[in-house]
């Protein structure tokens, strides 16, 4: 369903409470099943060389369809997912099971041009902001609005394996917000988190460009109109069959956190043995650590920058003990 009415999406049923969680949801690229990697030769849907050297697109509007058929429409807002940032925290919910995540890729026509009704300049908008300014650009100006998409990179313009010919298809324009309706298994990490991991199968989202000849498309038509509507008729977003198998083994305890405008708290309880908490960044680099010897307590950090973080518990011995994911 590409345009999905959200007046439908009121929270129905009987009023169940359910365990709350902190539930993320990790959207992978890949290309042929593989983990995305930019400036490196890969294959298209075709079988032809090419490579990616930008590849973003703004996800919005999320609603979860979970424990029998409830619907909760979340909060709006507007993610901006890149190759290296594409964990996004729904927040603390009262969720056991999901069943289904509904969201659209681009920005609201509320939010996207000189016509929507709470939309504002770009340079309005705070540093950081999905919205602000991006590099690269995710905005083409008050009229035309945010794209919905971009992916730039080299085609294979001689049929010699080679990516030799620029292309950027950049895809925007109010009728090409697609609505994406994905069934799905979410990842009980501990009681107290859920993942839902998805793959972005970006060579599938491609389907029907020809990279090595198709140039420099910025538009809402033609080729930019055929890409996002693969975006919904085609399997661009998926999941692993496997992705239930993924929970981690439930140690013994509690790990979560909380923000305030100047502090980033990371609190535990009856974690046995806890000897250190470190955070680390989305590449894996850690960014700040902290010695704790008890078994309940609080830790706080502050100066910390806006962005998705992995809380990690460890013993005196270098042993995982706990890990969640976070967001400032």
């Amino acid at each position: 369903m590409k345009k999905l009415i959200l007046a439908l999406g009121i929270v129905s049923g009987s009023f169940t409470y359910f365990a709350q969680k902190n539930v993320f949801v990790n959207i992978s690229p890949k290309v042929e099943g593989n983990p995305l990697q930019l400036n490196t030769t890969l294959t298209d849907i075709s079988g032809k060389a090419f490579n990616i050297t930008a590849f973003d697109y703004y996800l919005s509007n999320v609603t979860l369809v979970h424990d029998g058929g409830q619907i909760m429409v979340l909060a709006p807002e507007v993610y901006l997912i890149e190759p290296d940032n594409h964990t996004i925290y729904l927040g603390y919910l009262d969720v056991d099971v999901v069943e289904e995540i509904q969201f659209g890729i681009g920005v609201p026509t509320n939010l996207n041009t000189i016509s929507g009704e709470d939309a504002i300049d770009i340079s309005a908008y705070p540093e950081g902001h999905p919205l602000s300014f991006q590099d690269p650009s995710m905005h083409w100006g008050w009229t035309s609005g945010y794209f919905c998409m971009i992916v730039s990179g080299n085609g294979d313009s001689n049929s010699d394996d080679i990516p030799d010919a620029l292309y950027e298809v950049h895809s925007l324009g109010k009728d090409n917000y697609s609505y994406i309706d994905l069934p799905v298994i979410g990842t009980e990490m501990y009681t107290d988190q859920l993942d839902i991991n998805i793959n972005c199968n970006v060579d599938i989202w491609l389907t029907g460009v020809n990279l090595g000849s198709v140039g420099v498309l910025h538009g809402s038509t033609g080729l930019n109109e055929q890409v996002m509507n693969n975006a919904t008729d085609l399997a661009v977003f998926s999941q692993d069959a496997t992705a239930a198998l993924n929970s981690v083994e439930m140690i013994p305890g509690k790990l979560w956190f909380h923000n305030s405008p100047s502090l980033f708290t990371v609190q535990w309880d009856g974690i046995k043995n806890a000897a250190a908490i470190n955070l680390s960044d989305v590449q894996g680099k850690i960014v700040s650590e902290k010695s704790i010897n008890s078994i309940i307590g609080k830790v706080e950090f502050s100066d910390l920058p806006s962005g998705t973080y992995r809380v990690s518990v460890y013993d005196g011995e270098n042993n995982l003990l706990k890990t969640i994911n976070a967001v400032r």
